[in-house]
């Protein structure tokens, strides 16, 4: 752990958290160890993924959605079923 001097200090811009944080620090434990453990409870950000799982997911979903039934075989269908006779939506 660095001296408290070389660390870097921490802005809070939402007086709400600001006002949170003094409640949860309130019992005698230091503000930092309140937001590290906040940190630690929350889930790691998603990785990023390579262009060859995005293909490859896309790949799946056209394949799962060419097997299901179209329900509607044309717009005109399609604008029967969603609009009433003045166009305006069901």
């Amino acid at each position: 752990m660095q001296p408290r001097r070389s660390q870097p200090a921490i802005t809070i811009r939402s007086q709400k958290a600001v006002d949170r944080l003094k409640l949860l620090a309130i019992n005698g434990r230091s503000q930092i160890s309140v937001i590290e453990e906040a940190l630690e409870k929350m889930p790691d950000p998603p990785q990023s993924d390579t262009i060859e799982t995005i293909r490859a997911q896309i790949e799946q979903a056209s394949i799962r959605y060419a097997k299901q039934p179209r329900r509607w075989r044309n717009m005109a269908e399609f604008d029967e079923h969603e609009y009433d006779e003045q166009g305006n939506c069901r």
